[in-house]
C-alpha cells in the first residue's frame, strides 16, 4: 500500500542516514522510509555546527578508559566506512589531520604527564608527549607570543581525522540507493505528530501521514519529545546547549584541544583548521544554555519545554547540577562571552590566547549563522547529567539523542537500531557481510554490539 513501511526513521542528520545505509546494505528489510525537516546533514552534523573532529579518545582527557576503547571501535567502522567510498570521488568528506591536546600551567601540565603515561600510550602508539620546542615545530602559532616563563606541554599524534559529517551523510544516502530496494528519502517535510494504531504507528507531518512498522527518531533533542508524547522517557529530563564559533585567519595546522576534566559533558575550547576554507581557524564551542531545540529557532522553543518537563524533579535537577562548580564556572564564563564586544574581549583573552597567544581583538570574528544545539539528557531520578549517547526502546519504536561525540559513535549506533528493527520485524542481518566490511574478528563485533540502554 501507498505510505506503508517497514522501517521509518524520523532525521536526515549522520545518525539517521547512517540508519539508512546499514539497513539498506546489510539486511533484507526491503521498504524503507526516511523523513527530513530541512537537507540532509544541514542540521548538528553541517560543518559548520560541530568540530569537524572524528573523536577517537587519545586526545579527550575527560574520558575513561571504558569510554575511550568504545569510543575508539566506534570511530573506527568511519574509517573503514570511508576508505570503502574512495571510488565515490568522497572529495573533502574526511582528511587525515594532526592534533593535541595541550597543557597551559603547572596544574595541566601535571595532568598530561601523569595521563599520558606507557600504559596509555600502549592504546595510542602513535602519540607523544612534546614540550615547547616540539610544538614549536609542529604548531608554531601555539608558541609564538607566548611567555617564555609559560609551562606547556603536549600531547601530540598526526594520527588524526577531520570529517565533514554533513557530507557523511549525504555519502550514506548516496551509498543506500545503489542497493535495489524501495528506499524514499523525503525533504522539507516536518514530523509533527506519532500515534499508535493497529501494531503500526503512524506518522504525520506537515504535508502527509506515513504507516511504520518500526520506526527511529534520530531528531536530537526533538527524540525525546516525541517519545514522551507516546509515554516513554518520562525520568528524563534535557538541557539545551548551544555551541557556537569564533575564527581567524588560518593559524593552525591540525586539532589543538585542551585539558578537559572528566564528568563535565561541555568540550573544552579547541582551535581547530577547518575541513570546508582551509583559510581560516575556528575557535569554539562556546557553551550557552538556550530554549529552544534547533539553532535560532525560536519557534521549537514550545517542544523544548514539553521535552524539558517543568516538574520538581526536573527543577531539583536542574538545581544539583549547577550546584558543582566546575559547571557553574563554565555557564557563568559563557554567559561574559555572549555579551556583545565585551564577551568577544574576554573569549579572546579567556580562550583563544591560551592556544594562539599572538592573536589580537579584530583578528577575530564571531561567526552568527553557525553552532549547533546539543541534547544534554537529565536523569532526573539521580538528579545528574547522562554523559554520552542516550537512547530509549520502545515497542518497535526506539529514540536516539546523541551529543558530542555522537556523529563519530554514527555507524556503530545504526548497527544497534538495526539489529533491533531485523528482531523485531522477523527479518536478516547479514553478519557476516558486515564483519568482512567493518570487523577484524568476533571479539571487535562483540565489543560494537554491547551497549547499555537506558
Amino acid at each position: 500500500m501507498e505510505n506503508e513501511y517497514e522501517v521509518i526513521i524520523i532525521g536526515g542528520g549522520v545518525i539517521g542516514t547512517s540508519l539508512l545505509y546499514m539497513l539498506s546494505e546489510f539486511t533484507d528489510i526491503d521498504n524503507i522510509l526516511l523523513i527530513e525537516k530541512n537537507g540532509i546533514g544541514n542540521g548538528s552534523s553541517g560543518s559548520w555546527n560541530n568540530s569537524q573532529t572524528l573523536h577517537v579518545g587519545d586526545i579527550e582527557t575527560n574520558y575513561n578508559t571504558d569510554k575511550i576503547i568504545e569510543t575508539r571501535t566506534a570511530s573506527h567502522l568511519i574509517l573503514k566506512y570511508t576508505k570503502q567510498i574512495k571510488k565515490q570521488n568522497s572529495g573533502d568528506l574526511i582528511k587525515p589531520v594532526q592534533k593535541m591536546v595541550l597543557g597551559v600551567g603547572s596544574e595541566e601540565v601535571d595532568e598530561i604527564i601523569k595521563r599520558y603515561d606507557d600504559k596509555f600510550i600502549s592504546l595510542f602508539p602513535k602519540i607523544k608527549v612534546i614540550n615547547a620546542s616540539e610544538i614549536l615545530k609542529v604548531e608554531p602559532y601555539v608558541i609564538k607570543g607566548r611567555s617564555k616563563d609559560e609551562k606547556i606541554i603536549a600531547a601530540y599524534s598526526e594520527d588524526g581525522h577531520m570529517v565533514n559529517f554533513g557530507m557523511l551523510a549525504s555519502s550514506f544516502v548516496k551509498s543506500s540507493f545503489k542497493n535495489k530496494k524501495r528506499i524514499k528519502v523525503i525533504l522539507k517535510e516536518e514530523t509533527i505528530d506519532v500515534e499508535r494504531k493497529n501494531n503500526k504507528y503512524v506518522i504525520k507531518t506537515d504535508k502527509s501521514s506515513y504507516n511504520g512498522r518500526f520506526i527511529v527518531f534520530a531528531a536530537g533533542g526533538y527524540s525525546l519529545y516525541f517519545a514522551k508524547k507516546l509515554g516513554y522517557g518520562k525520568e528524563l529530563s534535557m538541557l539545551s546547549v548551544g555551541g557556537n564559533f569564533y575564527y581567524s585567519k588560518n593559524v593552525i595546522k591540525g586539532k589543538v584541544y585542551r585539558v578537559q576534566k572528566g564528568g563535565i559533558p561541555f568540550a573544552a575550547v579547541h582551535a581547530d583548521v577547518d575541513i570546508a576554507d582551509k583559510k581560516i581557524t575556528r575557535y569554539g564551542p562556546t557553551v550557552n544554555i538556550v530554549p529552544f531545540l534547533e539553532h535560532s529557532n525560536i519557534m521549537s522553543t514550545y517542544k523544548y519545554i514539553k521535552a524539558l518537563g517543568l516538574d520538581k524533579e526536573t527543577v531539583e535537577s536542574l538545581i544539583n547540577i549547577t550546584e558543582d562548580k566546575d559547571i557553574q564556572h563554565i555557564i557563568e564564563k559563557n554567559l561574559i562571552y555572549s555579551i556583545p564586544d565585551l564577551g568577544k574581549y574576554y573569549f579572546l583573552k579567556e580562550e583563544v590566547n591560551k592556544i594562539v597567544p599572538s592573536l589580537k581583538y579584530n583578528d577575530i570574528k564571531f561567526y552568527k549563522k553557525g553552532g549547533g544545539i546539543r541534547p544534554q539528557i537529565i536523569d532526573k531520578k539521580m538528579r545528574r547529567l547522562i554523559l554520552g549517547v542516550v537512547d530509549l526502546r520502545g515497542d518497535g519504536i526506539e529514540f536516539s539523542m546523541a551529543p558530542s561525540p555522537g556523529a563519530s559513535s554514527c555507524l556503530k549506533e545504526a548497527l544497534k537500531y538495526t539489529l533491533s528493527a531485523t528482531e523485531y520485524l522477523d527479518k536478516k542481518f547479514y553478519k557476516e557481510k558486515f564483519m568482512q566490511l567493518f570487523c577484524d574478528n568476533e571479539a571487535e563485533y562483540k565489543l560494537l554490539i554491547k551497549k547499555q540502554r537506558h
